[in-house]
């Protein structure tokens, strides 16, 4: 975990990150991600616009993460509150339709950072620490507009985003248009003396000045009948320079990014904000380094070339090719054979085959990655110095073909730790070759078998609500309920927050953990595609048979073959753990278990009554056979 920048003392007030997010489990799990990207961050959930503009009354915001999917509604007067509030504050909104074309552009467009969703963990990531950088000792912030910047380019995105149908009358000085959307595409622009796509290259010049916004009749006119991307990019080319970020734009040339150093770094990978943030770390951590960026394989062959760079980060999958063919290519040419090679991508399996095919690379670190363990591997790399003269092309063993190895699972955790705590990507015989660099565990995530990455949170109480069959009663002697006997209807739980917010997905149980006490520990839930209610409860107990305890005196009624008595029962627990797909979906949930106290309901308006869990029965998978729970006594 980075330390403290130096200028930060105990007394400064704590920077805030403000995610307005409206889906439960969704929150919890960007929530969680932006605590392990900006770890010197506060970061507060709103589920409203509303909310959020009371809750970054409280916080130092530098960062507003806007989730568009589904559209909020009310966007544009909430950013124009912010950016008069909190103009040094960034805003990256995240939404499906985005333009790529557009989101490479970078800082020549606008204050707002856009990401399509869904996105992968790395590229979340790298926007965020690029984002907020500097503030978390990770390096310089990316050069992005902030809330000061917002204009009209910024706003017509969030219009077509939300699939908008209305009008925006724009007044900037003297000047008035109209701009008219149409179920997220721009139909019509107008200005006193034009109509149509040249209306709407005036307008996007003016200064953001007063904007009003009113439904769209049915029989609006139509003067644009482009795709909002293909119209908006051309006009966004021709507005005036601003000051450029020293990152290419994705397919652009290279940049370099400090003119005169020691040791030459060629940075090959197709996520402008990952080439932002790596930059930065490393120009940061050594002034002396000399760092070129491009987002192509191609274009960093040919760097790689005319600049032969002291080492190399390649990103697997990049958009004209993939990593190993890029490895491949650099080891075949003489000139290049000897540049070491720091491997990175979001896919555990591909980045450990190329490891172990290609002897040109000498370290791989999985993304998402940190500065800490980013900085340490290439300073590893760089103290190796050059690869030993190159073997032929034979020697190298085609990575399509590679069987997995066992440093496949190794190297499927984040941050380059495996269940042993380092990555060692394993080298084919011939020549000798350097074993792995390794980056440092970080404390915030680990790896499992799936490949799925998890992301510890700060712990969050929840309430897990089960259905149970009522198999069986223990009556005492003065026919008191002594226990009851629970079987489990299905797999399927509802989940809500403490304050009854309930989760938009459904879950199912999975494996469960006991600890000494035969008491559960950690409890883990796999979500489903939508909500699965819970079956009706029913308070009648038809009775099968009777069987009297010789040593107790206790009277045992077993449920009829019907099992007519279904109850649900609700357990307190805190999420401890989120695992999470490559694609940034909730793949399990996992539970810590906050006491043996449960709440039993047998109907809908039943308060519910207090038991104690007293016995839980696996099967031979771990998951729920049976409980026994007992009443806890009255006060």
């Amino acid at each position: 975990m980075p330390e403290p920048p130096p200028n930060k003392t105990v007394d400064d007030p704590e920077r805030g990150i403000l995610l307005l997010e409206e889906y439960g489990a969704l929150a919890v799990a960007i929530a969680s991600a932006l605590r392990k990207f900006a770890p010197l961050h506060e970061v507060r959930v709103a589920r409203s616009l509303a909310e959020a503009e009371k809750l970054a009354a409280g916080v130092r915001p530098e960062l507003f993460v806007l989730d568009l999917d589904p559209p909020l509604g009310g966007e544009l007067d909430f950013l124009k509150k912010l950016s008069a509030q909190y103009p040094e504050a960034r805003a990256l909104v995240i939404a499906v339709g985005t333009s790529a074309a557009l989101r490479a552009e970078g800082d020549t467009v606008g204050a707002l950072q856009f990401l399509e969703k869904p996105f992968e963990l790395a590229e979340f990531g790298a926007t965020v620490q690029a984002l907020v950088g500097s503030c978390n000792g990770q390096g310089r912030a990316a050069r992005r507009g902030t809330l000061r910047d917002l204009n009209l380019i910024d706003f017509i995105q969030l219009k077509c985003l939300a699939l908008s149908s209305a009008i925006l009358r724009i007044k900037s000085g003297s000047q008035q248009g109209v701009l008219h959307f149409r179920k997220g595409q721009i139909s019509h622009a107008a200005i006193d003396t034009k109509v149509g796509v040249t209306a709407l290259e005036e307008i996007v010049t003016w200064p953001l000045g007063e904007i009003t916004e009113s439904e769209l009749p049915v029989l609006a006119p139509q003067t644009i009948d482009i795709n909002w991307p293909d119209l908006l990019l051309p006009i966004v080319r021709r507005l005036p320079e601003r000051e450029k970020s020293r990152s290419p734009a994705l397919g652009g040339p290279a940049q370099e990014l400090v003119a005169q150093g020691r040791k030459k770094i060629l940075v090959i990978d197709d996520t402008e904000m990952l080439l932002i943030f790596v930059a930065d770390v490393l120009t940061t951590a050594n002034a002396s380094f000399r760092v070129l960026t491009t987002a192509s394989g191609g274009e960093g062959l040919s760097l790689a070339l005319s600049e032969v760079p002291d080492l190399i980060l390649l990103d697997y999958s990049l958009g004209d090719m993939t990593g190993d063919n890029v490895c491949r290519a650099l080891i075949e040419n003489e000139a290049t054979s000897r540049i070491p090679i720091l491997m990175m991508s979001g896919h555990p399996t591909e980045l450990a085959r190329t490891a172990q095919s290609y002897p040109n690379v000498v370290a791989a670190l999985p993304k998402p990655f940190l500065s800490g363990a980013l900085i340490k591997a290439v300073e590893r790399a760089l103290a190796a110095g050059p690869l030993p003269p190159a073997p032929s092309a034979g020697a190298i063993t085609e990575s399509t073909s590679t069987a997995p190895t066992p440093v496949e699972k190794q190297a499927a955790s984040p941050n380059g730790h495996g269940p042993s705590g380092s990555v060692a990507a394993g080298k084919v015989a011939a020549p000798p070759a350097q074993s792995a660099p390794t980056a440092d565990v970080e404390p915030q995530s680990r790896s499992h078998e799936s490949g799925i990455t998890a992301l510890f949170v700060r712990n969050t109480a929840l309430r897990v609500t089960f259905s149970f069959d009522v198999v069986a009663l223990d009556l005492t002697a003065s026919l008191q309920t002594a226990s009851a006997r629970l079987e489990p209807i299905n797999r399927f739980v509802v989940v809500e927050m403490v304050d009854g917010i309930i989760f938009e997905t459904g879950f199912r149980l999975g494996a469960i953990e006991l600890g000494q006490d035969e008491r559960i520990t950690t409890l883990r839930l796999i979500p489903t595609r939508e909500l699965i209610p819970l079956p009706a409860m029913a308070n009648l107990f038809a009775i099968g048979r009777l069987r009297v305890d010789t040593e107790t005196h206790h009277l045992e009624l077993r449920a009829a073959p019907q099992r007519s008595m279904r109850v649900q029962l609700t357990v307190p627990f805190v999420l401890t753990e989120m695992e999470l797909s490559a694609a940034f979906e909730v793949a399990a949930l996992r539970l810590q278990s906050s006491g043996n106290e449960v709440v039993i309901r047998n109907r809908a308006d039943d308060p519910g009554t207090l038991f104690q869990l007293q016995t839980i029965e696996l099967d031979e998978t771990s998951e729920l056979r049976a409980l026994r729970v007992r009443p806890l006594p009255n006060d």
